[in-house]
């Protein structure tokens, strides 16, 4: 089975074979370049669905993979309070899709003050301020206890779970 993301992205390529093992499934992962599409940081779930579209079916078009799977982070706004979300879109080569968003971070205001003022990505800000390699939002502001990884690891289970029990989304 062969399974393409529409990413390079080290961290986000080994939350979703994480995920895989997880879901006990065996699959060649084909990373591939994608562009989203949409703004550098996506603001609200429109965007960061047409952004996990765009990377999915970039990745199916340089593919012939059995399913390929797009992984889009935004900020969402909820009562003034921003949050890092990730929308996960999956599509077979069947067509079947499934979308899902994970759970968010708090992200502070003056993060989003720096994202608006120097036009760039949350994650590289965080990224700035941990001196780490990767974009980790999840990291930096828990403290280390909770990790992007794992954060788009369950939401990347959650996508497969509708596409691998399709039959229990059918009246």
């Amino acid at each position: 089975m062969k399974i393409a993301v529409g990413t390079t992205s080290g961290l986000k390529v080994r939350a979703l074979k994480n995920a895989l093992d997880n879901i006990q499934i065996e699959a060649n992962v084909l990373p591939v370049k994608a562009d989203s599409g949409i703004s550098k940081q996506p603001f609200g779930y429109g965007e960061m669905i047409i952004g996990a579209k765009n990377r999915a079916q970039q990745a199916l078009d340089e593919t012939s993979s059995d399913f390929t799977v797009g992984i889009e982070n935004g900020l969402v706004e909820i009562e003034g309070n921003y949050f890092d979300i990730a929308c996960i879109y999956i599509k077979t080569k069947a067509n079947d899709e499934s979308i899902t968003f994970s759970s968010g971070i708090s992200i502070p205001d003056w993060v989003i003050e720096e994202i608006k003022e120097r036009d760039t990505e949350g994650g590289e800000i965080t990224k700035r301020l941990s001196g780490d390699s990767e974009k980790d939002t999840g990291k930096y502001f828990s403290g280390g206890m909770i990790k992007r990884e794992d954060i788009l690891s369950q939401a990347i289970q959650i996508a497969f779970a509708k596409i691998l029990n399709k039959e229990k989304y059918i009246k």
